[in-house]
Order: structure tokens, then C-alpha cells, then sequence
């Protein structure tokens, strides 16, 4: 799998976690073949960053049949326009919590 973390923010309040992590991933997995953003809480302590399997969110940016640099990057530019709408979200959903 191939994947690039767009941001890291720091974020107080959350039921899990004390960041925001915002990856553009590509995948031949179970789900369609192409370029997904995730947005995930995950606990940064020291020199260790963990998470919780099943939280968070993605959303498929770009169906694909096979990967290509040129449209990593584009699944890239998209994920940066669809990342503020998904950090909101998950927020919501953690402080819901």
C-alpha cells in the first residue's frame, strides 16, 4: 500500500487520541481498487504513535485499475480540498463519544 500523511494536528478533547491524522492511501483491497483519504484520531506518546482499529473515517477519492505517480498526486491535491469537511466530522463524532 502506498501512502502519504498530509497533516497531523494536534487536537484537545477527544475520547481517543491527541491528534488528527489526514493520509491519501492506495489499495487493491477488499474495497475498489483506487485513492482513499483517511482521517483518524491516534494517541502520539513519546516515540509511538497507536490508534483505534475501527475509528475514523474514509472516503474514496479516485477509482482506479492500477497506480500511477501522476494520479497519487492527484488523489493527493483532492484529498488536501476533501480533508477539511472530514477533520470536522470525526471531531464531531469523537467529542459525540
Amino acid at each position: 500500500m502506498v501512502k502519504k500523511l498530509l497533516e497531523s494536528r494536534p487536537c484537545e478533547g477527544l475520547k481517543y487520541g491527541t491528534h488528527i491524522d489526514v493520509e491519501v492511501f492506495y489499495t487493491t483491497g477488499r474495497t475498489p481498487r483506487g485513492y482513499y483519504i483517511s482521517v483518524k484520531p491516534v494517541k502520539h506518546e513519546e516515540n509511538m504513535v497507536s490508534t483505534m482499529l475501527i475509528s475514523g473515517t474514509s472516503k474514496l477519492l479516485m477509482k482506479t485499475n492500477r497506480y500511477s505517480v501522476k494520479q497519487f498526486e492527484q488523489a493527493v491535491e483532492m484529498g488536501r480540498a476533501e480533508a477539511p469537511e472530514l477533520i470536522k466530522l470525526v471531531i464531531a463524532e469523537e467529542k459525540a463519544a
